[in-house]
């Protein structure tokens, strides 16, 4: 299977479907049908970006270097240039029954390679790319049928975050191209039931969330970030057999996210992913908001295993092609403290975070063009570009810790959710280390470039 593992393609110019059996070389994660009534342009292919769902053009121009109040740096003009250096490391996953880990106790332990590790093979279970650690997985019995409505505000609290009960330390300073210090493991299918039905996937089978965490949440001594994660469309945080799974020889693509859950994870944040396969659909609450609802109550529930162990008021959210769009219409949300988009973006409005746009300078699905104008449009909270050259639709997720796209999400969140400071070097001022990263281009809007 070639890298452009995630990309999905366009089977008609207003309306974007996922992966098809008859489609060659496409992929899920990418630009689903349109939904309709959705009055402002998408920016980066399908209504993940490019094409509007009412026939508008593509807004944004060629990438030809900084405008007012934002710098661009790195080498030739941003986009379409010959990409130079940062070549892709780590393969695609192939499919097939997932390798390594033993069932003891009742948790099934899956084997993960050390940082850099081996190329993924046999989908999803086996050794993925420098996940470090052990993952520690557990099926968790599902909680809870309500919450598909969901509160819009946060308790009192700077940025409108919520004040929870959590007493700890903060979590320490880490690098973020290395796995982080915690052990991971999955709480999976918890939680109520969100998303669209039918779903593109799982048809009329409303879907739950996985949990990706600190092993030792119970006793770490420490108060956890959370971060609410958004599915590309018909993919999932990781293969969900048997309607979800990777398998380049049918051309199915669905749970292919599972090395940027378990980076984080592995860096001290909790993960909640949605398996809706639809994330952005708009005929019913975001999963991701009915997801954040949940987790914040489990926060403050004794049974709850999260219980007084997360950091309620430092919250973000991230997501990938149609999930970076509905976590650009998620940007208003008053209890996000910082927000990433990776391959797909839509205009947010109400954004009050800083903000991280990711493209692929290889992405024929998102252009970087849409994704850059949309950072554009950010001017009053600190955002950044980063337009990664080598990189496509989908391979970003298998590079492993030292990759752009992975290092790239810890450092950001680490940085605006946990207070490290060592990492702002990644972003912050006319020297950051992605400023003269060979394997990107980057622009700063005014806020981030001093």
């Amino acid at each position: 299977m070639r890298h452009s593992v995630l990309l999905a393609g366009l089977l008609a110019a207003t309306t974007a479907c996922g992966s098809s059996d008859d489609d060659e070389g496409t992929a899920s994660g990418g630009a689903p049908p349109s939904t309709g009534g959705q009055v402002s342009t998408e920016t980066g292919g399908g209504p993940s970006g490019g094409i509007s769902p009412t026939g508008g053009a593509m807004t944004g121009g060629g990438m030809t270097g900084g405008t007012t109040g934002a710098t661009a740096t790195g080498g030739s003009g941003l986009g379409g240039s010959t990409p130079t250096g940062g070549a892709m490391t780590g393969g695609a996953a192939t499919g097939g029954a997932p390798t390594g880990g033993a069932t003891t106790g009742g948790a099934e332990v899956t084997g993960g390679a050390p940082v850099g590790g081996a190329t993924p093979t046999g989908g999803t279970g086996g050794a993925e790319a420098g996940t470090g650690g052990l993952s520690v997985e557990t099926g968790g019995a599902a909680a809870g049928e309500t919450g598909t409505g969901g509160q819009t505000g946060g308790a009192a609290g700077s940025s409108g975050g919520s004040v929870g009960s959590c007493v700890g330390d903060v979590v320490p300073t880490a690098d973020p191209t290395k796995a982080g210090p915690f052990q991971v493991a999955a709480d999976k299918n918890v939680g109520p039931l969100a998303g669209v039905v039918p779903d593109p996937i799982y048809g009329d089978e409303q879907q739950r969330f996985n949990v990706y965490r600190p092993a030792n949440l119970a006793d770490s001594g420490y108060c956890h970030p959370i971060l609410i994660w958004a599915n590309g469309y018909t993919d999932n945080p990781e293969q969900n057999p048997p309607l979800c799974v990777v398998d380049s020889g049918a051309n199915k693509w669905c749970g292919q996210y599972k090395p940027m859950m378990e980076h984080l994870a592995s860096h001290g944040f909790v993960v909640v992913a949605s398996l809706s396969t639809a994330t952005g659909d708009t005929s019913v609450p975001f999963p991701t908001i009915v997801g954040l609802d949940w987790i914040l109550e489990e926060a403050e529930d004794p049974s709850s295993p999260y219980y007084h162990r997360l950091d309620t008021a430092n919250i973000g959210q991230l997501g990938h092609s149609y999930g970076g769009m509905s976590t650009c219409m998620s940007a208003s949300e008053p209890r996000y403290k910082a927000l990433a988009t990776i391959c797909g973006t839509r205009e947010p409005t109400g954004v009050h975070t800083p903000m991280l746009f990711f493209c692929g300078g290889r992405d024929t699905t998102v252009s970087c063009d849409g994704v850059r104008s949309t950072f554009l449009t950010v001017t009053d909270q600190p955002a950044f570009f980063i337009n990664e050259l080598n990189s496509d639709h989908g391979s970003w997720v298998y590079q492993g810790p030292g990759g752009v796209s992975l290092s790239m999400a810890a450092a950001w969140f680490r940085v605006h959710l946990m207070g490290d400071t060592e990492n702002r070097k990644y972003f912050y001022g006319p020297n950051c280390t992605f400023c003269t990263d060979s394997r990107v281009q980057v622009e700063q809007n005014s806020l981030m470039a001093q």
